[in-house]
Parts: C-alpha cells; structure tokens; sequence
C-alpha cells in the first residue's frame, strides 16, 4: 500500500499516467500498490507470463526484451524512473506478456495489481484511453526507432542517446557516468558493443569524449546539432535532451526531442 502523502504517492499522482485522476482511483491504485526491489539481472517476468500487474519504475534501469528461436535476446527498451509498463498487457483479459522484463541495475518498482486496473477503467472510461495514449506513444516510439535505424549513422544514434542520457543535466555541457553497462546501450541500439565503441570514439568530432563509463559532453547544442538533423521527431514524441536556445542548429525547432525516445 502506497499513501498519497508521501513521496511515493506524490511521485505517482505526477506521472502523466495518473496525474488529473479522481482521487476515488487513486486511492484504489495506491492501496492494492506494492513496492518491490529486483537487483541486477533478476527476472521481474518473462515472455508469454500471464499479464497479472502492470508496473511503474521507481528508480534504477529495466530492461524489455524477447527471445529467438535459438536464444539470442533482442532488446526492445531500456525504461528509467517514471515510465509505465506491462499496461497493455494488463488491462486485457487473459492477455500474457510480450517481452521478459528483468533489472538492468538495482531497480525498485512500483507494482498494481491488472485485475485493478481493468475494474478501474470499466467505472472511469478515461483509465482506458489513458492505457491506449500510452501504446500509442510507445508504438510512435518504435517508428521513430525504425527511422533512426534507416537514416542515422552510428555515431548520430550513440549521440542521440548520449542526450537522452543527459537530458536531466543543467548547463552548456557537462560529465555524467553511464547508468548501466555500455553492452546494453549496444544491443539496445542494435549495435555490436565494438560499434558502438567505435561510434563514441567518432562522437569526438562533435566534442564528446569518453573514458570507461565516463561520458563528457562539451556542448549539448552542439551535439544536438550533430544529430538530429536526420530525425523527424515532433514534440512530444521523443524524451531528448532539455535543450535551450538551439539557434539555428537543425534541431531549433525541437528542443527537448533531439535525444531517443
């Protein structure tokens, strides 16, 4: 059971998801609401799982992926503090899950019962739509993914990355630490973790320096400028990095998608 009054609750009534709901469904949310810690690589579901609970990340990296025939793994997301998932899957009767789901670091979530979810959305139908704008975003996600596969080198989609990463950061550039391995970055990306290696290395020119987990980044604009020349992400499609005053780089007109969705 969460409160409403502390930090916690807090949190979860400003996540977009739950933010402007009647107070009714949110006291019923926070009240079935538990908390759970996973350390790094354990398992919080797998593909194919009954769809139980839905899940809201409360700190640390979860990592979404499925698994081939043979068993190789492909990564599908990284989520961090605040994004939702298992929603879709939860919010329909006898739905499993897609993707296995398990810590990429320490993690704690947030974890609420599907059955909740479900007789929530029948007495208030906005529960439900708000489940859809949720797919949706993420499907638009996958699209902005696919582009960016298509029409970015290497190096523009470890930047874009490195935006993403650092989108919380204050200030014309700055140093930050890669909050989880360099190998997930890689498979999330599509890469081979020496191409991305490699792209980092080409990412000097646009005066990004690395060194082990290390990232520097001397001009975010600059970065972004870098970028998101190829990127066709409007405004709320894309996480990108808070940036100000972009002048007339081509990302002027999108100053907080220049980064991944």
């Amino acid at each position: 059971m969460i409160s409403k009054e502390d930090h916690t609750g807090q949190f979860m009534r400003g996540l977009p998801f739950f933010k402007g709901l009647p107070d009714a469904d949110l006291d019923v949310f926070m009240q079935a609401a538990h908390i759970r810690d996973y350390h790094k690589h354990q398992h919080i579901y797998m593909q194919g799982d009954s769809a139980d609970n839905f899940f809201v990340v409360l700190s640390g990296w979860i990592k979404l992926c499925r698994q081939t025939v043979e068993g190789e793994e492909a990564v599908a997301q990284v989520l961090g503090r605040g994004d939702i998932f298992g929603e879709g899957a939860a919010v329909f009767g006898g739905s499993t899950y897609l993707f296995s789901v398990e810590a990429a670091e320490s993690a704690r979530v947030i974890e609420i019962p599907g059955s909740v979810l479900k007789e929530r959305a029948k007495t208030n139908y906005d529960i439900l739509a708000r489940v859809m704008n949720s797919l949706s975003r993420k499907m638009q996600g996958f699209y902005l993914e696919n582009e960016h596969m298509a029409l970015m080198s290497a190096p523009q989609r470890a930047g874009c990355l490195l935006l993403q990463l650092s989108s919380n950061m204050i200030g014309k550039g700055g140093t930050f630490s890669f909050p989880y391995d360099k190998s997930l970055a890689a498979a999330r990306l599509g890469m081979k973790p020496e191409t991305f290696s490699r792209a980092l290395l080409q990412l000097k020119s646009a005066g990004v320096t690395s060194k082990g987990p290390e990232i520097h980044v001397e001009n975010f604009q600059r970065l972004a400028a870098y970028c998101c020349g190829n990127c066709s992400a409007e405004k709320g499609e894309c996480k990108g990095a808070a940036l100000k005053n972009l002048g007339e780089s081509p990302c002027a007109d999108k100053k907080v998608q220049c980064g991944r969705f």
